[in-house]
């Protein structure tokens, strides 16, 4: 009778175990709640059939929920994430050199990360949309397709702004690094007088962090070259963009159909510009040094203030860090 008593109990433990275990791997989207092993490595080396199947497993001892990258391999972690910039978001164990396991911090440590005018070491990736790779847009953006160019857009029509939230975990920052890429659809107005950092003060993109909002950077469509500041310094630029922005246009003269996608020229690459000066700003990553310290999620904004149909910016590319 106590014998099956200890039975029983050690039977309720397991099955209260593997209920937690398989609310866990569902919450991850665990990819097979089959095959539970000691480690990432023995799961791999034990079925084969893992082997396509990379994703969150039950690691027995724990048990634990962790990421393995079955299908992923490499030199290095920062092999592994430069070419496959799908990883960027996922954290685990993954192969090097075929037959060994380490654990790549891809979430937090800045593999392959530009000096950022001079300022290196200690960034920390807080986001890395990559449209043109495969990747999809965030919540709060709608991905489209056009002529076989994929790329992220406003989730609806007409005058205002679609945002998505970058959290930083608490981490606290003083200083922060990125590069955007886009693409102009017919002729939107670049900067627009008349509205707040709360509005949509430009055509184009837009990033912030806190609340209320502070500015870090500007990405700015203009309708031409012309129209961008580094061209014309005339031009209205709201006070608290300053010089942190880059304007660039993907027209390459003055006729345009209504509408057009004009993909042939990338905006903010640092090439491609008509005008000298703004080609000269337009550096494929940005640097911005806040005035204290911040713990605050940041905020990026695709804004516009005119009809999809008459001009809006596209955003295939966005890689965000913080120090």
């Amino acid at each position: 009778m106590m014998m099956l008593s200890v039975i029983f109990i050690i039977t309720v433990i397991l099955t209260k175990e593997l209920v937690m275990a398989t609310e866990q791997c569902s919450k991850y989207q665990f990819k097979s709640p089959f095959y539970p092993g000691e480690s990432c490595e023995d799961i791999y080396n034990k079925n084969p059939e893992s082997h396509d199947k990379s994703g969150y497993y039950w690691i027995l001892d724990g048990p634990t929920i962790v990421y393995c990258g079955m299908t992923y391999t490499g030199s290095s972690c920062e092999d592994i994430y430069i070419n496959n910039p799908e990883t960027g978001d996922k954290s685990g164990y993954y192969r090097i050199n075929v037959n060994q396991w380490k654990f790549c911090n891809m979430t937090e440590i800045a593999y392959n990360t530009p000096t950022c005018f001079g300022v290196g070491g200690g960034w920390r990736r807080i986001t890395n949309i990559n449209i043109t790779a495969g990747g999809n847009c965030p919540s709060g953006w709608t991905r489209a397709t056009v002529s076989g160019v994929s790329f992220c857009q406003k989730s609806f029509d007409g005058a205002g702004c679609s945002s998505t939230v970058f959290p930083v975990n608490g981490i606290h920052y003083q200083r922060v690094c990125g590069r955007a890429r886009g693409y102009q659809k017919g002729h939107p107005n670049g900067f627009i007088s008349g509205q707040t950092i709360d509005g949509h003060y430009v055509d184009g993109l837009s990033i912030t962090y806190d609340s209320p909002r502070q500015h870090i950077w500007t990405y700015v469509t203009g309708s031409y070259e012309s129209s961008c500041p580094c061209s014309t310094p005339t031009t209205f630029q709201p006070s608290f963009v300053g010089n942190s922005h880059y304007c660039e246009s993907g027209r390459d003269g003055l006729s345009d159909v209504h509408g057009t996608y004009h993909f042939d020229d990338p905006l903010w690459d640092g090439s491609g510009c008509i005008t000298s000066n703004c080609c000269d700003r337009n550096q494929p990553w940005f640097y911005h040094d806040l005035s204290g310290t911040a713990t605050s999620n940041i905020e990026a904004r695709i804004c516009d203030s005119r009809a999809f149909s008459s001009g809006f910016t596209l955003i295939d590319q966005l890689e965000l860090y913080v120090q």
